[in-house]
C-alpha cells in the first residue's frame, strides 16, 4: 500500500513513531505545507492531509468572512483532486485547536464556528465524492487532552504543532481509518443475554430484579445496549445467542422500561437449551452466511473458549473486565464501524427479518414453484448513477457466497466495463433494495462475464437464474456466439459453484483459451476457471419470473 502524508505543519518525519504505519505501507511526505502539488508520476492508495487551521488562519482576526473564504478554497481543491483521481482514497484530518492567548470566550467561538463551517463543507464533498473522508482530529487529541497533544516549543523551534503524544494519536488514528476502510466488515453480532445484556440471571432473578437501567452498573449495562443499537443503525445484523428460555427473553423485550433494545432490532433468537456452537452452525445455514461474518459477544469465557475452538472463523470478543469500559470496547471494534452508510444498511435489519420470514413460509408451501409464483417477484435492472456508485462499490467488496470472480473492483473500474448493472427486487414482502450487479466486457465473438454476484440474503428466489437469462437476451442482441463466465473457486462461493452446474455451463479446456486469448487480447487468470454457454440452457423455474 502506498500513502503519501501531506499537512500544513512540519510532522517529524525522522521520527520512530512513523514505524507503527510503515508495516506493508510505503510512506512519502509531502514538503511542509504542501497540500496540493502535482503527483502525477506517481499514484496513491491514501493521501492523507492534515490541516491546522492556524497554519493557514490568522487566530487573532476576527474577520471570520476571510477565514472561511481561505476554507472553502482548500475545500475545492479537495474535490476536485477527487474528482481526477478516483482510485486514490482521500483522508481528510482537521484541527482547529488554538493554544494561543486569547480571550477564552473569543477563542471558543472562533474554534467552533471555524470547524462548524470547514466540517459541514467537507462532509458534504464526502456525500458526492465517495474517495473523500473526513475525521475531526480533535476528537481524539481531546481524550487525554489538548495540554498533552499540542507542544508550544514544538510549533516555534520546529514548525510541528503536536507533542510527540500527538503525534502518536494522529499515527494510531490514519492507521486504524485506513483498516475501517480496508479490512473485510463483519456482518453479524452474536450477543447473550445475562450478564451480558443486562445485569443478573434472568430466570433466576427474574424481570423485576434484572440489573438494568439504574446508577452505577446498571447504566453501564444499559449504555451498553445504546452501543449495540448504535452499530445496528450502521448495518450490523443483531442476533440472540442464550442459554434461556426465549419467552422469558421476548418479554424482557417487549416489557423492561430500561430495554434499549427491542425485539424488531433482533433479526433471529437463538434463545434455547442447545450448545451455542451447535446454533451458530444453524445459523450460519439461516442467515446464508460463511461463520467468519460472525462477532461473539458473551460474559461467560467457558462459552467463549468453546465457541473459538468449534468455529475458529468466529470473531470472539474478550470483554473488558469492568462492563463500565464495554461500550467504548464496542465502538472502537474496527471491523464494525463504516466511514459511509448506504441506503441498504439503514434497512439492513428489517432486510434479513423479511428473509427469515419468506424462508419459513417457503418451507412451510406444498410446491416451491407454485408458492415463488405468488409472492409476485419484481426484478428490475438500474443503471449506475451517483445515487448507487457506493452501494455498487459496497457489493464487491463484502459479497462472497454468491460471486463468481471476487473481483474487488471500485466505482471507477465499474465505469470502465461495457456494461455494469445493478439489480432491484419487490416482492410481496418489500422492497429489497440493489441486491444483485453484474458486469461485463463485449469483444469481437462473445460476451465476457467479468462480474455476476448476487446478495445472499435474496438467495432461494431464483433471481441469479433471471439475470442469467436477461444476459442471453443480450447476447442474442449483440449476436454474439458465446458468453464466458470467469470463475475464482473460494471457499465461500460453492453457492456459485452450484449454480454454474445447475444452468449446465460448460468448463473451456487450455487449448481454447489460448485460442481466445490470441485472437481477442483476452487476458487469463491462472487461478480461474472459465466456462460458456455452449448450448442455451432454459430452467424452467424462472416461468416464477415471467408467468404471473
Amino acid at each position: 500500500m502506498n500513502i503519501i502524508i501531506r499537512s500544513t505543519s512540519f510532522l517529524l518525519n525522522g521520527n520512530p513513531l512513523w514505524d507503527k504505519l510503515t508495516k506493508n505501507t510505503k510512506i512519502d511526505f509531502s514538503n511542509y505545507n504542501d497540500l496540493f502539488s502535482n503527483t502525477k508520476k506517481k499514484t496513491f492508495d491514501f493521501e492523507i492531509l492534515l490541516i491546522f487551521s492556524r497554519d493557514i488562519l490568522d487566530q487573532f482576526s476576527i474577520n471570520q468572512k476571510n477565514q472561511k473564504n481561505k476554507l472553502n478554497k482548500i475545500v475545492k481543491a479537495i474535490e476536485s483532486r477527487a474528482k481526477l483521481s478516483k482510485d486514490t482514497k482521500y483522508l481528510i484530518f482537521f484541527s482547529s485547536y488554538y493554544f494561543n492567548n486569547l480571550s477564552e470566550n473569543i477563542k471558543t467561538n472562533l474554534s467552533n464556528n471555524i470547524k462548524n463551517f470547514f466540517s459541514d463543507k467537507i462532509y458534504k464533498s464526502s456525500k458526492n465524492n465517495d474517495n473523500i473522508y473526513y475525521i475531526d482530529i480533535d476528537n481524539f487529541f481531546s481524550e487525554i487532552g489538548f495540554n498533552l497533544c499540542f507542544d508550544n516549543r514544538n510549533f516555534y523551534h520546529l514548525r510541528c504543532p503536536l507533542s510527540l503524544n500527538g503525534l502518536e494519536i494522529f499515527i494510531k488514528t490514519i492507521k486504524n481509518t485506513i483498516e475501517t476502510i480496508c479490512y473485510p466488515k463483519k456482518k453479524v453480532l452474536l450477543l447473550d443475554c445475562d450478564n451480558t445484556l443486562w445485569g443478573g440471571v434472568l430466570g433466576e432473578i427474574g424481570m423485576s430484579n434484572l440489573i438494568l437501567g439504574q446508577d452505577g452498573i446498571g447504566q453501564a449495562y444499559k449504555d451498553f445496549q445504546k452501543a449495540i443499537k448504535k452499530i445496528k443503525n450502521l448495518g450490523i445484523v443483531l442476533v440472540l445467542l442464550s442459554k434461556n428460555n426465549e419467552k422469558d427473553v421476548r418479554n424482557v423485550l417487549r416489557n423492561h422500561q430500561d430495554m434499549i433494545l427491542k425485539e424488531n432490532d433482533i433479526v433471529a433468537f437463538k434463545v434455547n437449551w442447545k450448545s451455542k456452537s451447535h446454533n451458530i452452525s444453524e445459523l450460519s445455514k439461516e442467515l446464508h452466511l460463511n461463520s467468519d461474518s460472525f462477532v461473539f459477544w458473551d460474559d461467560n469465557p467457558i462459552e467463549r473458549e468453546v465457541v473459538k475452538k468449534t468455529h475458529k472463523k468466529v470473531e470472539v470478543i474478550n470483554p473488558d473486565k469492568n462492563v463500565e469500559n464495554w461500550s467504548r470496547q464496542l465502538l472502537e471494534y474496527k471491523h464494525f464501524y463504516k466511514n459511509k452508510i448506504t441506503k441498504e444498511d439503514k434497512v439492513k435489519t428489517i432486510q434479513y427479518q423479511k428473509r427469515t420470514k419468506f424462508l419459513k413460509e417457503k418451507n412451510n408451501s406444498i410446491n416451491e414453484k407454485n408458492y415463488l409464483k405468488s409472492i409476485n417477484l419484481k426484478p428490475e435492472i438500474v443503471s449506475l448513477n451517483k445515487s448507487n456508485y457506493l452501494r455498487a462499490e459496497q457489493m464487491c467488496g463484502k459479497i462472497n457466497q454468491f460471486n463468481f470472480s471476487t473481483k474487488r473492483y471500485n466505482i471507477n473500474q465499474l465505469k470502465k466495463l461495457d456494461y455494469c448493472k445493478l439489480i432491484n427486487l419487490k416482492d410481496i414482502y418489500g422492497d429489497h433494495g440493489r441486491v444483485g450487479l453484474f458486469g461485463l466486457k463485449v469483444f469481437k465473438n462473445f460476451i465476457f462475464v467479468d462480474l455476476f454476484l448476487l446478495s445472499c440474503r435474496i438467495l432461494g428466489r431464483y433471481l441469479e437464474n433471471w439475470i442469467y437469462q436477461e444476459i442471453v437476451k443480450l447476447q442474442k442482441k449483440l449476436k454474439k456466439s458465446k458468453i464466458i463466465f470467469e470463475f475464482k473457486p473460494t471457499e465461500k462461493n460453492v453457492v456459485t459453484k452450484n449454480f454454474i452446474k445447475n444452468i449446465k455451463l460448460k468448463k473451456i479446456q487450455q487449448n481454447e483459451l489460448k485460442k481466445l486469448k490470441s485472437l481477442n487480447n483476452f487476458q487469463i487468470n491462472k487461478k480461474s476457471v472459465y466456462y460458456e454457454n455452449d448450448k442455451y440452457f432454459k430452467n424452467q423455474i424462472i416461468s416464477i419470473y415471467e408467468d404471473r
